[in-house]
């Protein structure tokens, strides 16, 4: 019965310790003889959109204005859920209206204030 266990053990061993080694070597920091060459890297530049155009903004300002007012207000926002979203971004005198200054520069700058 003990030479069976031994058998076993002896044979989880010398399966094992290939695997065990092999996981150990994986997990060990490359030394620098071993470290693949340096190969210089050319990153494309960061593509920025292209801020929408002035008519562009006057025009979707006008579709969420639907009563014509020159205001967008929370009610008129409900038919647009980024918009709804981000209200409070773009109503930046928080007077519960977005005017038509505000929708402008907010598409023009794109920056929430702080803490949005």
């Amino acid at each position: 019965m003990k030479t069976k266990q031994l058998i076993c053990a002896v044979i989880a061993v010398s399966v094992l310790a290939p695997v065990i080694a092999g996981a150990a070597g994986a997990l060990a920091p490359a030394t620098p003889a071993a470290a693949a060459p340096s190969v210089a890297v050319q990153t494309q530049p960061e593509k920025t959109e292209a801020l929408p155009s002035v008519a562009d903004v006057e025009y979707v300002f006008g579709l969420l204005d639907l009563d014509t007012d020159g205001r967008i207000a929370k009610e008129e926002a409900k038919a647009s859920a980024p918009l709804v979203k981000y209200f409070g971004d773009i109503d930046t005198d928080s007077d519960g209206t977005i005017s038509l200054s505000e929708w402008s520069a907010y598409f023009r700058y794109s920056e929430p204030r702080a803490g949005a």
